[in-house]
């Protein structure tokens, strides 16, 4: 009887490590917890002319979505959920572009903060 116990045991452990492997629990947590998101604003006004101010940067004219960000949310992550996917520039250029429209690093991002998350679709 002990060994049945010991034999379903590794059988349950086993299949628990396939099925976090292959679905990812983690993965199905974070999704569930996006869900409740609202929806992007996406930005209209990106040709808007202005004056430069001396000392001022001129604005960016990459495209770009405001993301709320949430527990749990990176730059990186941010960028997926918007494209749905993987993100088709390298994450230098992710980088790059995210704190020429934040003024910001992508460590410093912080939580329930609005941001200007560049948009490559």
């Amino acid at each position: 009887m002990k060994r049945m116990a010991i034999f379903f045991g590794i059988i349950i452990l086993l299949y628990s490590v396939y099925y976090d492997l292959n679905n990812g629990t983690l993965k199905l947590l974070y999704k569930e917890a996006t869900v409740a998101n609202s929806a992007p604003r996406v930005n209209v006004n990106q040709t808007e002319p202005s004056t430069p101010v001396e000392g001022d940067r001129e604005p960016s004219s990459l495209p770009y979505v405001e993301m709320e960000v949430k527990p749990g949310d990176t730059v990186l992550s941010l960028v997926e959920d918007l494209l749905d996917g993987s993100i088709p520039v390298s994450i230098d250029k992710v980088i790059t572009d995210f704190e020429e429209l934040n003024d910001v690093p992508p460590a410093k991002i912080q939580i329930g903060k609005t941001y200007k998350i560049p948009n490559y679709q």
